[in-house]
């Protein structure tokens, strides 16, 4: 399934001669399009790109285009093949368990050093990204690009007190990849949750000072997105989910089942 909601569109044209300072800018915006049509699956998992192609859909330079390629695959979100060019990242269960479990034990360290060090101006922060992030939930469909901002803040919010400017680069990894991985769930996942209710909940708890309530309910949060995606049975999604016969079920239950566990351990 292919997501409809656009995240931008191309330039109409660019420059026939370019300074330096605008080329960059030029590989930058090329970057940035190619990065959201990853994110939000108009560029599906595993799908060969042509620099060329992308050349001339986007009206830019073939280097524009292969200095964006690399920047991605520096990211992780593409696949680079030795002499034969750049595939989107492909995405796996066992991947996105890994991430979880790491992604919740940053966070859950940065989480608890906000609420312990975090001062007015911060939970001031924390609740003006709140409500923007509530306001929208109200009004756009979950994949507004807008509303993928706003969600992004409000948990960047609630942890940029931890002190630590290593744990807030490593979330911010780890959290764009978990992203890719979100968007996907909507567009892929049966059951529909209430977010918003768990944002709520999130903020209360954080806002009252509630360490340990508010670490069990942001990993909880976080888990479910996985617990969600590991019941998805679609072979063109996970790259991981074509078992040798008769052992694809075995396998979703205990990935299912290990969730389980890391949801306890927290």
């Amino acid at each position: 399934m292919k997501v409809t909601e656009p995240a931008l569109q191309p330039k109409s044209r660019a420059a026939p001669t370019e300074s330096s300072a605008a080329a960059r800018s030029l590989t930058t915006t090329v970057f940035q399009l190619l990065r959201s049509s990853i994110l939000y699956g108009q560029l599906e998992p595993g799908l060969k790109l042509s620099a060329g192609r992308l050349a001339t859909q986007y009206r830019v330079s073939l280097s524009a285009i292969r200095e964006a390629l690399a920047r991605l695959a520096a990211e992780g979100l593409l696949d680079s093949e030795d002499h034969r060019g750049f595939r989107v990242a492909k995405v796996s269960k066992a991947d996105l368990m890994d991430l979880t479990q790491t992604r919740c034990e940053i966070e859950c360290i940065a989480l608890r050093r906000s609420i312990e060090s975090g001062d007015a101006a911060w939970e001031k922060r924390v609740t003006e990204a709140f409500q923007a992030l509530q306001a929208a939930e109200g009004k756009s469909r979950p994949l507004d690009q807008r509303r993928y901002e706003l969600h992004s803040d409000f948990h960047h919010a609630l942890l940029e007190a931890c002190g630590s400017e290593w744990l807030l680069r490593l979330r911010g990894m780890l959290f764009e990849r978990a992203e890719r991985y979100r968007l996907l769930s909507v567009n892929y996942a049966k059951v529909r949750r209430e977010v918003h209710d768990e944002h709520k909940q999130l903020y209360d708890a954080v806002l009252k000072r509630d360490a340990e309530k508010a670490i069990a309910i942001l990993t909880r949060h976080t888990m479910e997105t996985t617990k969600a995606l590991l019941q998805i049975e679609d072979e063109a999604l996970f790259a991981d989910n074509k078992p040798a016969k008769g052992s694809k079920k075995g396998r979703q239950v205990k990935l299912v089942a290990e969730v389980g566990g890391l949801l306890r351990s927290f």
